[in-house]
């Protein structure tokens, strides 16, 4: 009984750090709901689709997360592309910028049943630019997006990330320190393969993805950027994450029992 017990407290554990990948920082443990055109990311690490990714996503909070700020609080969205191939007769690959959003409210809708659905009219100061990881590269790219509750001091502005390439080198967490930022809230992460024979799960809902979003380039795995802000209605969204879980869940404790 308590070998079983422990595996299953060892599980849950396992679940709820999983949201940032394997030895990336700051590791995340409470999930950010993501989605694109309505559906959901339904696991850290799901394979999409450059077309399905090509628009901003929203984003929603638990509620548990959501009890970490106020009515009034206003956080700030990250994402980043981990794995942006070797400058020329370099080894390391990169990180580049995708997205920097700030002005994110909490509003009173719901998605996926209970996450609040955060909003911002703003479009930077670094606008959002769609997965385009080369077809000629080896391995799928990781995305990770942070949600931070955005200091009231904080001054960005659209000049400091005007140019695509100064975006390439990013380091999360000098950003973090030089904007005396505290830990990212919440998390999570997807993958995107390049090859044009790539599978994925294509995230289809109401949304328009492809349309005013920004386009994938050529081999640079860098889009242009897009003016479009982080907007709109919840709408119906297709998550099935929370099933799953439940299922995990209830074959644990029989295990236990």
């Amino acid at each position: 009984m308590l070998f079983t017990s422990s595996l299953l407290v060892a599980a849950l554990v396992g679940v709820a750090q999983a949201q940032t990948p394997k030895g990336f920082t700051p590791s995340v443990e409470k999930q950010l709901d993501v989605l694109y055109n309505g559906t959901a990311v339904k696991k850290p690490g799901e394979l999409l689709t450059k077309a399905a990714t090509a628009s901003p996503p929203q984003i929603a909070v638990t509620n548990d997360v959501a009890a970490a700020g106020t009515a009034n609080s206003t956080f700030m969205f990250v994402m980043l592309d981990l794995d942006v191939p070797p400058a020329k007769n370099g080894t390391q690959r990169r990180v580049l910028l995708h997205s920097l959003n700030t002005g994110f409210k909490m509003t009173s809708q719901t998605v996926g049943g209970s996450a609040k659905l955060l909003t911002s009219t703003s479009t930077g100061p670094a606008p959002y630019l769609g997965p385009g990881p080369p077809a000629t590269d080896t391995i799928p790219h990781r995305y990770v997006q942070l949600l931070f509750e955005q200091p009231a001091a904080l001054k960005l502005s659209a000049s400091d990330f005007a140019d695509t390439n100064a975006r390439i080198g990013f380091d999360i967490n000098q950003f973090m320190k030089t904007e005396k930022l505290s830990a990212p809230l919440a998390g999570n992460f997807f993958t995107v393969d390049g090859k044009a024979s790539a599978g994925g799960a294509a995230a289809s809902g109401t949304g328009n993805a492809g349309g005013g979003g920004a386009k994938a380039t050529g081999t640079s795995g860098i889009s242009q950027s897009t003016t479009e802000p982080f907007l709109g209605e919840a709408g119906t969204v297709k998550s099935d994450k929370s099933f799953a879980l439940a299922g995990m869940l209830g074959f644990l404790v029989v295990l236990a029992v």
